[in-house]
């Protein structure tokens, strides 16, 4: 074995014998509560919050009611929620499966399938 080998075991061996326990531990991931998650659901599919499956009607321009309770009147989509379907439009928010996810995109093309966007908060 060459010196510089030897050098660099004699180095290592050390840590190597120190094991695990001598590195810091990782750090724990963030909670569930603390990750922002962006699901996109396709206009007439059914999409997935955390588990709940949510289907999306369809897309019209509306009115819709924004958290604070104001009205606002822009593109909308039909979301099938657990509790009986609703209108959301950007800004809305609704509550599915104990988590609140708002409505952050109503994307629509005239002639195509549209998406909505909903972000968990």
């Amino acid at each position: 074995m060459s010196a510089a080998r030897v050098g660099l075991s004699a180095a290592l061996l050390p840590v190597l014998l120190a094991g695990p326990a001598a590195a810091a531990p990782p750090a724990p991931p963030p909670a569930a509560s603390q990750t922002a998650v962006t699901e996109t659901i396709d206009e007439t599919t059914v999409g997935d919050l955390d588990g709940v499956r949510v289907p999306m009607g369809n897309m019209t321009t509306g009115a819709y009611t924004l958290p604070d309770g104001t009205e606002k009147t822009g593109p909308i989509c039909s979301l099938a929620l657990p509790g009986g379907p609703v209108f959301v439009g950007v800004g809305s928010v609704v509550t599915v499966g104990g988590a609140r996810w708002e409505v952050t995109a109503v994307d629509k093309t005239p002639g195509e399938l549209g998406s909505v966007t909903l972000t968990r908060r």
